[in-house]
């Protein structure tokens, strides 16, 4: 089937969800590099694809399904064209029995991206690589998950790729701090040095959204520690968890 110039803007939800391939795959991807509201579109799609895949992990928020629905009704998926002009006419072999579920799924998608995400285009972008970073962590070769419990309650998890000298940190079940203070992840050195990692964000279901880190060398520990809002740049408390990565 020859897909018309106009067509190719359909194809984002399907590409995004890796539904298409050969030669109508290469004509997209042609296409993407060209046009930017598609790649937007694009990126925007597989984040949310990815977040609804690791969405079943997490119970969903009270009355969430009932607020998606009720957007669906009143969110525009396009906004108003002031020049009114008749939709083409579809090219041969075009079935509306798949153009119809498909272009409904990419606008629940759309919806659930703006209603419960609200991020930006750049964030989107920026996200999208995070997401993609954090998965060849956790698929790489030789990778492995270490858990200790922490002093203050609930459990830390690493998962560890040696040879890309990265890690990526959770945790769950950690109390919730008071707005003064902040939990902060660190790389131990072996002769006593720390490197921030980043501080942890806690999640109304009482987990710590993952955490990327690189530089992991021989004898590096991770470890956690409670500090003033913010961050500071060395530990000024003891851990309440250690972790190997060799353990």
């Amino acid at each position: 089937m020859k897909l018309l110039r106009h067509d190719l803007h359909t194809l984002t939800g399907a590409y995004a969800l890796d539904a298409i391939d050969g030669s109508e795959r290469e004509r997209f991807e042609h296409h993407l590099g060209r046009c930017q509201p598609c790649e937007y579109e694009v990126r925007g799609l597989q984040e949310t694809a990815t977040r609804l895949g690791q969405a079943v992990a997490a119970r969903p928020p009270e009355q969430m399904k009932a607020r998606v629905l009720s957007a669906v009704a009143t969110t525009r998926q396009l906004p108003p064209v002031p020049d009114v002009r008749p939709l083409p006419a579809p090219a041969p072999g075009w079935n509306r029995r798949v153009a119809v579920p498909l272009a409904a799924a990419c606008l629940v998608i759309a919806v659930v991206l703006g209603v419960l995400l609200g991020i930006s285009r750049h964030q989107l972008a920026t996200e999208t690589a995070k997401q993609r970073a954090i998965a060849a962590v956790l698929s790489a070769p030789g990778a492995r998950l270490v858990r200790e419990p922490t002093s203050l309650g609930g459990v830390a998890s690493i998962v560890v790729a040696v040879k890309l000298h990265q890690f990526v940190f959770t945790s769950n079940g950690l109390p919730a701090l008071a707005n003064a203070r902040v939990y902060q992840l660190w790389v131990l050195g072996p002769g006593g040095s720390a490197t921030s990692a980043g501080l942890l964000s806690m999640t109304p279901n009482g987990q710590t959204a993952p955490v990327l880190a690189g530089g992991l060398a021989a004898g590096d520990k991770v470890g956690v520690t409670v500090e003033p809002a913010g961050g500071t740049t060395k530990p000024t408390a003891t851990p309440i968890v250690v972790i190997s990565p060799s353990s």
